[in-house]
């Protein structure tokens, strides 16, 4: 038998690439004015951005056995690019794609909702028979999740919600070796690993300021749950989406026990409010070259530490603590996860 397009090749996923389109982060006045970007191309552990939707077979009475009638569900985009945190900063901007992704994810507009961005995907080569690059249209955040542990790099879960999806024809990246005036290219950069990373649990009431040298893996989510609004607008896609609260929760292990932070725990219920805090971030080496821009930390204010939790185990002995950050922003009221970008104070350096 005959194929119409002929014997298929093995189309090989590495020429594929995740690349946010320029664009630009709007903030509510008293958090300041805008934050405008080039075009970044993501260095992707992994990325799963996808239109899905389900289909069903309703139960109906109808004199046969078999299922006779099928329905469609919403067209969902939706998915995750997981990178690591690296130390280069595109043409076109000035903050590194970890801060800017960081931006997209805490910076609210006056009416309370997040600026959007598209994102091109192309999966693998592009023939007429293997059709593999894509647009994603108004696409927002709707969790952001940093992440270090001892003896690793520091890595980043961007997880994103979108309107629609485009079939395009993209153009590839260029690279700045070859091409340097060219935005959106890429040369060669280092990965922030552990040592790079710094991490602070600060408490005024209780007394304890520990730093990284206590901590053996750190993570923050920030979660904008995100939800998709339908109207009769002859779609499947929605009409629009929109964050809700956010949320923001994370996870600090240590090796051993801190006493201080255990007892400080334990007494919650003696204080009225919050004054914890979690600072958190990367350094740049001081090696003198053009790396000034890409050190990135900020605070989370208002934070309140739960219980460790410990375990018998035949190996090195530790303790997790979940933390809860309760930053207490809104409209026209500064947002700390962006006024404290670059305030940090870490005492162990």
């Amino acid at each position: 038998m005959a194929i119409p397009f002929g014997q298929p090749p093995a189309f090989m996923g590495y020429v594929g690439f995740v690349r946010l389109q320029a664009g630009t982060i709007d903030a509510h006045v008293a958090s300041g004015g805008q934050t405008t970007h080039g075009d970044y191309v993501f260095r992707a552990l992994s990325a799963d951005i996808n239109v899905t939707q389900e289909i069903t077979k309703p139960d109906l009475v109808d004199s046969r056995y078999d299922r006779t009638a099928y329905q469609l569900g919403p067209k969902l985009v939706d998915g995750s690019v997981n990178f690591p945190v690296v130390y280069e900063v595109n043409s076109g901007s000035t903050e590194t794609l970890f801060e800017i992704m960081y931006r997209y994810a805490v910076t609210r507009k006056s009416n309370g909702l997040l600026s959007d961005f598209d994102l091109d995907v192309k999966y693998a080569t592009t023939l007429d028979a293997n059709a593999a690059t894509f647009t994603y249209k108004n696409c927002m955040v709707n969790s952001f999740n940093f992440t270090v542990a001892q003896s690793d790099i520091v890595q980043c879960t961007v997880e994103i919600v979108g309107r629609n999806r485009e079939t395009v024809n993209l153009t590839d990246p260029a690279n700045l070796i070859c091409d340097p005036g060219t935005a959106g290219g890429f040369g060669t950069t280092r990965v922030v690993t552990w040592n790079d990373a710094r991490v602070q649990l600060d408490s005024v009431n209780d007394n304890f300021s520990i730093g990284g040298e206590y901590v053996r893996s750190f993570n923050m989510t920030i979660n904008n749950d995100v939800e998709r609004f339908f109207t009769l607008n002859a779609e499947l896609f929605p009409q629009a989406i929109a964050p809700r609260k956010r949320e923001i929760t994370g996870e600090v292990v240590l090796m051993g026990r801190h006493n201080l932070l255990g007892t400080a725990a334990l007494s919650n219920q003696l204080n009225c409010n919050a004054d914890g805090s979690v600072s958190f971030g990367y350094v740049t080496p001081s090696t003198g070259l053009d790396c000034s821009e890409t050190t990135f930390n900020t605070v989370l204010p208002n934070t309140v530490f739960e219980i460790e939790t410990m375990s018998l185990v035949n190996d090195i002995f530790e303790s997790t603590v979940n933390y809860h950050s309760l930053p207490a922003a809104g409209i026209n009221v500064c947002d700390p996860l962006l006024e404290n970008i670059g305030t940090a104070n870490f005492t162990y350096v």
